[in-house]
């Protein structure tokens, strides 16, 4: 793999951004509203993006799998993941949650919340982290099979799709059955929770595996090719079950960006503010739904509140990212 993409983590920011909004803010535009509603399907393009990198970083190194190379990509995962999220655990235990059990800690603490009844997460999104840590662990022996058996780009978003068709017919799969205390989201495709929850993801890796493995689709005419994604990916956000086709086409335009070809979208996506958040896009992912369950009111106005609650969430990200992220590793790699 090149060193670091810009584009690709500009992209991260965007994402990440696009959820904050989502879980702070309410329009009554529909044009707005439309667009910033669907934002829990942005979880579904950090799912294909995540894929697609472990698929173009390790396709040579787990093509023969050694015990060696496999305790390095787990080594590099933990590095990445548990800082800020077990830092954040702790300060829900210490300062916010009321009676944690030590059952729930050590859900929590393992990232098992996937196999769990929801009512264990101390998080709103520590249900994406969990599926993604499942995905993390078995990656290396499914990208060793894929490679092992050859098995075609497009067998794999295929099956990816196959999965998104089934997954809202699936029934909820959890370990304690006790009532639900929140409520199940009523968005199309939203599952963030359960083993189907896993599904989801999985279906997501499969996108994004499968487009690392095919070749970059070219238009010879002025990228037309990808500004029709783009456009067609912003479109499908207006309408109901369009949302199915978004990972899909978020995966196409990783792929781009991924390319040494230009384009308007790569210039927008390297620009000083964008690469900022997407390297604070994951202490944002996470620290911004804990500032959102203070329910701080700093204003009257609920727009206005909501946008300097998302700042302050992005200046404390930023220092959990210069202090926590950047600073501390719990492996030598």
């Amino acid at each position: 793999m090149r060193n670091e993409i810009k584009s690709l983590t500009g992209l991260r920011g965007i994402v990440a951004l696009w959820v904050t909004v989502f879980h702070f803010s309410f329009f009554e535009n529909y044009w707005i509203r439309s667009v910033v509603g669907k934002g829990y399907v942005a979880v579904d393009i950090f799912f294909v993006l995540s894929a697609f990198l472990l698929t173009v970083s390790y396709s040579d190194k787990f093509r023969n799998l050694s015990t060696e190379v496999v305790q390095r990509f787990y080594k590099k995962r933990v590095n990445r993941i548990y800082p800020v999220y077990f830092t954040s655990v702790i300060f829900i235990v210490l300062f916010i949650a009321d009676n944690v059990s030590l059952s729930e800690f050590l859900v929590n603490a393992g990232l098992l919340q996937c196999f769990f009844n929801p009512n264990y997460s101390l998080n709103e999104v520590y249900w994406s982290l969990s599926t993604e840590w499942i995905c993390y662990l078995i990656f290396p022996f499914l990208l060793w099979m894929i490679l092992r058996y050859r098995i075609n780009g497009w067998i794999l978003v295929a099956a990816g799709l196959i999965l998104r068709v089934i997954l809202p017919y699936l029934p909820d799969m959890y370990w304690d059955d006790a009532p639900l205390i929140g409520n199940r989201s009523a968005q199309y495709l939203d599952v963030v929770f359960g083993v189907n929850s896993l599904i989801r993801t999985i279906s997501c890796y499969f996108l994004g595996i499968g487009i690392a493995f095919l070749p970059e689709m070219r238009c010879r005419k002025n990228n037309l090719f990808i500004y029709g994604v783009a456009a067609v990916f912003f479109l499908l956000l207006y309408t109901g079950r369009g949302v199915f086709f978004v990972p899909l086409l978020s995966a196409l335009i990783i792929r781009h960006l991924y390319s040494e070809r230009k384009s308007l979208i790569k210039t927008f996506l390297e620009t000083r503010v964008v690469y900022f958040l997407g390297n604070i896009s994951y202490s944002l992912y996470i620290i911004h739904y804990i500032v959102r369950r203070q329910k701080i009111i700093l204003v009257d106005s609920y727009l206005l509140n909501s946008f300097l609650l998302i700042g302050f969430s992005i200046l404390l990200s930023y220092f959990s990212y210069i202090l926590i992220e950047k600073r501390i590793k719990i492996f030598k790699t």
